[in-house]
């Protein structure tokens, strides 16, 4: 090495002046890379090999230079310090190096250290459209066996990754759908769930494939399995509308206690870590909903609106969402905060606020905020013209959400979007 370069390595190996020397080495372009490649396999410099690294992977960017991505392809695989090999493979992602694919899949599948592997499966996702065919086959088989792995990230990412996969086949069963090609719909929606049997989203559609196409109790059977169906039963008294969901008939109820991340970025079914739970009933004359949200702070809830139909939308509320009709067009949407302010909504079809047609329901809510926690009873009146008086075996399109501060939102059953009627869950009526 350059004497230069020998100084700057090495300032770059100690703690003085490391981001001077760092930059110096950037600037000096292709004649840093020599002396950085030297030094990242010279034991002398064992330590600092994170440093070398990360210095090659900011060249990788200014300098065509094959040997930056061959050497730090190696030392992907072989270096014996993990902080190196994450430091690799989080860099190959960051600057969407597809160079280093084979190396990141090679980690992601064997390396030993739980960290390398998550670094090089965000890297693999960062990449993704730079795989070939055959990667990215190997990448999704892999991520298979991560679904259930005891790291968060890796669980989390994994099961992103599972979900594109999946979604591809969902997109084109329902292709076939539209087309009428029903065989090969169920066929798609079969292989989707052959490949990852936990999937709601293909678990989701192959139910409502059946109900849609004359098989409606085998359609029930899939989605009362998987949580997206709920039971709903006649209650013997009605509760008081007070908020507090303490009146024994809630114990009758139907419950769900798993809501799911709704996220722009995915369309994994992630669990919420709000945890929430509801409760559904009905009588003669109405159809009752119970919210309980746990919140480590309802002293700081977000509350606006304090008037019927203010915009309560970006506070914590909960939205409800039903299609009495179920015919996935036409939907009611309400409100509500935590001062049982009620907002609402009727959807001709239609996917904008903004276009919603102005209508009130004939409904009641209530609600009460506790010590950790903050709860909503909310009654809805049958016999209004969009709202029919159900029987034994009538089906309501479902869903409830919650968000939380504005920054989480919440779903029982997961759908793409806030506002996907073709998504909802489903009530049956016993």
């Amino acid at each position: 090495m350059g004497l230069l370069s020998t100084t700057l390595v090495e300032q770059l190996a100690s703690s003085d002046d490391r981001e001077s020397a760092r930059q110096e080495l950037l600037l000096a372009k292709d004649r840093a890379v020599g002396p950085l490649l030297d030094a990242l396999d010279d034991p002398a410099y064992a330590a600092a090999r994170p440093e070398l690294a990360g210095a090659l992977l900011s060249l990788m960017i200014r300098v065509d230079d094959p040997r930056i991505h061959t050497a730090l392809s190696r030392h992907l695989v072989t270096d014996t310090n993990p902080r190196v090999r994450a430091r690799i493979a989080h860099g190959l992602g960051l600057h969407r190096r597809a160079e280093g694919a084979a190396a990141l899949i090679q980690a992601m599948r064997d390396d030993e250290d739980i960290e390398v592997r998550y670094q090089a499966l965000l890297a693999l996702d960062s990449i993704g459209d730079k795989l070939t065919d055959d990667q990215s086959s190997q990448v999704d088989t892999r991520a298979l066996d991560f679904v259930a792995d005891p790291h968060v990230g890796i669980r989390m990412e994994a099961k992103i990754r599972v979900d594109k996969a999946v979604a591809k086949w969902m997109k084109q069963g329902e292709r076939r759908e539209l087309k009428a090609e029903m065989a090969a719909a169920e066929s798609l929606y079969s292989h989707a769930l052959a490949y990852y049997p936990g999937s709601k989203r293909a678990n989701y559609r192959l139910g409502r494939f059946y109900y849609d196409n004359g098989r409606q109790q085998k359609g029930i059977a899939v989605l009362r399995e998987h949580g997206m169906l709920l039971d709903v039963p006649r209650f013997s008294d009605a509760p008081e509308i007070d908020g507090r969901l303490d009146d024994e008939v809630w114990s009758h109820a139907a419950q769900a206690d798993t809501f799911y991340q709704l996220s722009g970025r995915h369309g994994a079914a992630l669990v919420s870590q709000l945890r929430s739970r509801l409760y559904v009933g009905y009588t003669d004359d109405a159809l009752y909903i119970g919210f309980y949200g746990f919140d480590d702070d309802p002293a700081n809830l977000l509350v606006v609106g304090q008037n019927f139909d203010d915009e309560v939308w970006w506070e914590d509320v909960i939205e409800i969402f039903f299609d009495a009709d179920f015919d996935h067009l036409d939907y009611m949407q309400v409100g509500i905060n935590s001062k049982a302010v009620m907002a609402d909504n009727w959807y001709d079809g239609v996917r904008s606020r903004d276009e919603a047609r102005f209508w009130n329901a004939a409904a009641e809510a209530a609600a009460y905020v506790g010590d950790d926690f903050w709860s909503v009873e909310y009654r809805l009146n049958f016999g209004q013209p969009e709202l029919p008086r159900p029987t034994r075996g009538t089906v309501w399109g479902f869903n409830l959400s919650r968000t939380y501060r504005n920054s989480e939102y919440a779903q029982w059953v997961r759908m793409s979007e806030a506002l996907a009627p073709n998504e909802f869950g489903l009530l049956l009526f016993e």
